[in-house]
């Protein structure tokens, strides 16, 4: 049958797209009129309905209360049929395989929902073509792997010309061509996608694309097609306990397609623990991970959680390393693309905070108090409101919590029971929780206490079970719990309590066990406990200032002894916050650095709340102090956007209570991490203000650390003059100090400096003094960084086996210490002992592990490194190009006339007139900033470049050149090349 007409069309697909569920009569005017409906659209609805059921039969189409609902067979839906096609064929293997999803994708011809509304197209056709464009790849896919790679190059080029961004098809065409022998052009296929990428959106190839592109590299024949990340994250938090009912919603998340859900209703209601729990059911379904992130959108004591920060901790379960300068929701749904997972947002505040989370695929649950329209409206998004319990649902909630036979022998107590508790979730456990000996008896403590309705007259019912459980309570517990409104994180521990309490540990774990029994907490892991956020709000408003203010000082001093502890098993610092007294005792023991990076990466969000509300109460200086502590932590493990974010809270507060020194601080770590993260300009200027900063107050030691570390910024940035002045200063400082771990810190500056101006003795003697004073003083981590340097050097001297030794012995300590930054540099250097000895296999291997070490970190200079390293190791310009423009972007100028030099070297031999600006330009940039090695770097590129075009007497000049200035600092592994560079131009002519 056909309808009659694109409105008659449109009310069938819009009631086909829910079949078996009530699709209102205002939703199906809006997807068959728009916003421009006439006030006769009603009618004409029902018109409509009544034609479709001559046509279907009376009883397909039904009427509801609020609209209507098709009733449909199985198999009657073409896109049923298509769906049991393609589960059918991921049953099969091979030939058998590709048949079936051949069958299943015969059931498209032409346009999906085409002759409907434009507002219903607009909606649902996006979701149908993602549907079979998925299954389209899975096909390309099946044949490539079972051989049929010329067959499938056609196809695949005529889909990325349709669908340029996709990277999946883009990553298959790659393959199929790579395996036609077509090499060649499989890499120029991920050329034309990269700038595409870049160009157009501003993203880099996601994880898919660029391990496609090392696989033809490394020659990889029967690859699988695209291996996602190994890390599988499975983060939900523990199902509550004693859920029970709610099957209807239950079953439309159960029977839902995947895309974005929106679970909404009033505070308490239910909303987290529907997702978690179904999220639970359903992790069989979502093999690539379950991530889960609390949006904090209503929490009294926090500010909601930034998409960049919660873009970071989704990132960060995904194994990536998040960086402020790249696009980190493009970075997000790359990883995520084409697979399997599942992703609750919780306690989400609006569309806002939401929309930069979303993936391209799988299922996103979303919770909020607000309806979020805008979000709807944009995604299309599916919305299950919960209102409070039915009858039902609330006698299986008590039947749950207090067991059928209690229930049964009270039943009317019972009924009255919920009715008291308004039929609200969190109530009626709070309520079941403190039932003595019978249910009546506590349905008349109930009625009798009055109501508390700080959140509205709808919550009157909640305040009511909260206060009968609180009056229930012990004392002691009772005190507990009114100081547990003074935590500002999501959880505490036992720990956390005894320093509200000012008791032992064991006194605390005993009373949150009686709160946890009253379910007023809720034990969420081991050892770490947490509020519902009403329950919090109780909490506060039972609490009283003369007891809070004390508590709320014990635990920030808690705080801050666990972290000066944790902080300690990391190593010494160049410099730290002058303090009036000891660091005090930690409750907490670390045995090992590992077991500190633990405890502070599971603190982390608990001490950011701290330091943020310390920002505004204090206690001063106490705030400042945490913040010296932490800084390392966050700076050293991938989380300097975060980092960033809390620093520029806790920096006006500084200011306005006149904490010179915290200012003076606090400008010197953002001036590190803004640098590390690729906005060189902001980190130069910060910390060129904590230079000033630290002088007006006296401060010498973090004058001297801002000193040296701008002496290393204005080396990457290609002013080694200043560089050299800037890093001797500091040493002379540093030693006036007594100072050795600022002294070290200066002096491999300085190694850097001199190496670069092709003065290898002195670096090396300032790395060899550097390598005695770590020892000295036992600084594990600027040891390791001054090896990995010395590597280098001695590689250059001509030292190899010494130069590998030293590098492995600097890449051992970084892994010790967890430093993914530390492992890229010693990587590297490892590459470039390979390449000396011509084991390009291995150099490939090596400088394909740095690269990932680095993006795991999010350095962007360590990224170039590796980049250069290894397009040097493949000869292939891709990472070349990349290594170019992160430099170039940066004003990292050294490192631009490195990579320019490199990609002269590989386009040399296929295309010497590309090949000669990146030599001209890379030679320009290296004798503008002084940089002698890379002056003979350069001038061997161009040697290269010439000899290619056939100018041998001007390729002759250039590499005895580069022999004269490698032979003229010592380097010993340059003038080898220059020396082979020379004899072949020799041979040639």
């Amino acid at each position: 049958m056909r309808p009659a007409g694109q409105k008659q069309a449109s009310v069938l697909a819009a009631l086909l797209l829910s079949p078996g569920r009530v699709v209102p009569e205002d939703r199906l005017i809006d997807l068959t009129w728009g916003e421009q409906a006439p006030r006769s659209a009603r009618g004409r609805l029902q018109v409509h309905v009544s034609d479709l059921r001559k046509l279907l039969g009376a009883d397909v189409i039904t009427r509801a209360a609020s609209g209507y609902s098709i009733e449909v067979a199985p198999g009657e839906r073409d896109v049923d049929l298509f769906d049991d096609a393609v589960a059918h064929a991921r049953t099969l293997t091979g030939e058998a395989a590709i048949a079936r999803l051949r069958e299943a994708l015969a059931l498209w011809t032409g346009t999906p929902l085409d002759g409907v509304s434009d507002e219903l197209a607009e909606l649902e056709r996006p979701a149908l073509v993602e549907r079979r464009l998925a299954v389209v790849e899975e096909l390309h896919e099946l044949q490539i792997a079972e051989g049929h790679h010329a067959e499938a190059v056609g196809g695949l080029r005529k889909l990325v010309d349709e669908h340029p961004y996709r990277e999946r098809l883009r990553a298959a065409l790659m393959l199929a061509l790579h395996r036609c022998g077509r090499t060649a052009e499989a890499l120029e296929v991920y050329s034309q996608g990269h700038e595409l990428l870049v160009s157009e959106l501003g993203i880099e190839p996601g994880q898919a694309l660029r391990d496609a592109q090392q696989r033809v590299l490394r020659g990889e024949d029967r690859a699988p097609a695209l291996a996602f990340t190994e890390i599988r994250p499975a983060e939900l938090p523990l199902a509550a306990r004693g859920f029970a009912g709610r099957a209807a919603e239950l079953a439309a998340l159960e029977d839902g397609e995947d895309g974005v859900w929106l679970i909404t209703g009033t505070a308490g209601v239910g909303k987290t623990a529907l997702a978690v729990r179904w999220a639970h059911a359903a992790r069989d379904r979502y093999p690539d991970g379950q991530l889960y992130v609390n949006l904090r959108g209503f929490d009294a004591d926090d500010e909601p959680l930034s998409p960049t920060a919660a873009l970071a901790q989704l990132l960060r379960a995904l194994g990536a390393a998040p960086s402020e300068s790249d696009d980190q929701s493009g970075l997000f749904r790359s990883l995520l693309a084409d697979r399997k997972a599942l992703v609750v947002l919780d306690n989400a505040r609006d569309a806002a905070q939401v929309l930069p989370l979303l993936p391209s695929s799988g299922r996103v649950l979303v919770t909020s108090r607000h309806r979020l329209s805008d979000l709807v409206a944009r995604t299309g998004a599916r919305t299950i409101t919960l209102a409070q319990l039915p009858e039902q649902d609330s006698h299986a909630l008590l039947v749950s919590a207090l067991g059928a036979d209690r229930v049964a022998a009270e039943p009317a107590a019972a009924a009255e029971l919920a009715e008291v508790c308004g039929h609200h979730p969190l109530a009626l456990r709070i309520a079941a929780a403190n039932v003595g000996t019978s249910i009546a008896s506590a349905v008349a403590e109930l009625r009798a206490d009055p109501l508390l309705a700080f959140d509205g007259a709808e919550q009157s019912a909640v305040a009511t079970a909260f206060s009968v459980s609180y009056q229930a309570l012990p004392a002691d517990q009772q005190r507990l719990f009114r100081l547990l409104g003074v935590v500002p994180g999501p959880d505490f521990t036992p720990h956390d309590a005894a320093a509200l309490l000012g008791s032992d540990a064991g006194v605390a774990t005993r009373l949150l066990r009686g709160l946890s029994a009253a379910n007023l907490v809720e034990a969420h892991a081991p050892g770490r406990y947490r509020f519902h956020d009403l329950v919090r709000r109780y909490a506060e408003e039972r609490s009283e200032s003369e007891e809070t203010t004390p508590a709320w000082e014990r635990l920030f001093a808690g705080y801050l002894a666990t972290a000066d502890a944790a902080v300690a098993e990391l190593g010494k610092r160049v410099v730290s916050l002058p303090r009036d007294d000891e660091p005090a005792q930690s409750p907490v023991r670390f045995a090992t650095s590992a077991e500190a990076v633990a405890w502070l990466d599971l603190e982390a969000p608990n001490l950011v709340a701290a330091l943020r509300r310390a920002a505004v109460t204090g206690p001063r200086p106490q705030v400042w102090y945490l913040a010296d502590a932490v800084r390392r932590f966050f700076h050293d493990h991938g989380r300097r956007a975060e980092w960033l974010e809390l620093a520029s809270v806790l920096l006006p507060a500084a200011r306005r209570h006149g904490a010179h020194a915290a200012e003076a601080l606090l400008r010197l770590t953002m001036g590190g991490a803004a640098f590390r993260e690729g906005r060189h300009t902001d980190g130069v200027a910060h910390t060129e203000e904590a230079a000033r900063a630290s002088r007006t107050c006296g401060w010498r030691e973090c004058e001297a650390t801002a000193v040296s570390n701008l002496g290393s910024m204005l080396d990457w940035t290609g002013r080694l003059a200043e560089a050299v002045e800037h890093s001797q200063r500091a040493i002379e400082l540093f030693r006036e100090l007594g100072n050795p771990s600022g002294e070290s810190h200066a002096l491999n500056s300085l190694s850097c400096h001199y190496r670069q101006l092709g003065r290898l003795t002195e670096a090396r003697k300032c790395l060899d003094e550097s390598v005695r004073l770590c020892r000295k003083d036992s600084l594990a981590f600027w040891e390791a960084a001054n090896l990995a340097d010395l590597g280098a050097v001695l590689l250059a001297l001509g030292d190899v086996a010494d130069a590998e030794y030293t590098l492995l012995l600097a890449l051992e300590s970084f892994r010790e210490q967890g430093s993914r930054f530390g492992e890229a540099t010693a990587l590297s250097g490892l590459c470039a002992v390979h390449l000396t000895r011509d084991d390009h296999d291995t150099a490939r291997r090596t400088a394909a592990e740095a690269l990932e070490c680095a993006r795991q970190d999010g350095d962007q200079q360590a990224e170039a490194v590796a980049l250069i390293w290894l397009g040097r190791a493949t000869s292939e310009r891709e990472h070349l190009v990349r290594a170019l423009e992160i430099a170039t972007r940066s004003g990292l100028r050294g490192l631009e006339a490195e990579a320019s030099a490199a990609l002269a070297h590989v386009l040399a031999g296929t295309d010497p007139a590309a090949a000669r600006p990146h030599a001209t330009a890379a030679l320009d940039v290296a004798r503008a900033g002084g940089f002698r090695l890379l002056e003979a770097e350069a001038l061997l590129a161009v040697a290269a470049v010439e000899a290619a075009s056939g100018e041998g007497a001007q390729a002759g000049h250039a590499a005895r050149e580069a022999l004269h200035i490698w032979r003229d600092t010592g380097h010993v592994t340059g003038a080898a090349r220059a020396t082979r560079t020379l004899e072949g131009l020799s041979a040639r002519s």
